[in-house]
């Protein structure tokens, strides 16, 4: 009696990229780089002005006249 055979299915293969498809992948990469890059920019305006807002905030709860004592641009 032969053993019986058993019939399995071919692996799966991803289909084959288009033109049209490499295109658009290409236009996606380039819109995600700009996109990246205004973002950063973003970011640092924000720091930036976070810190000149933490700055102006210590300034004046200490008060101008301690923190720019009289003469101090002598100092230099």
């Amino acid at each position: 009696m032969p053993e019986p055979v058993e019939h399995r299915a071919e692996a799966v293969r991803p289909p084959q990229a288009t033109p049209e498809l490499s295109e658009a992948q290409a236009k996606q990469q380039v819109r995600l780089r700009a996109l990246e890059g205004s973002e950063r920019r973003s970011m640092v305006r924000g720091l930036i002005v976070l810190a000149a807002l933490a700055l102006a905030w210590s300034i004046a709860r200490a008060g101008w006249a301690r923190v720019f004592v009289h003469g101090w641009w002598k100092q230099w």
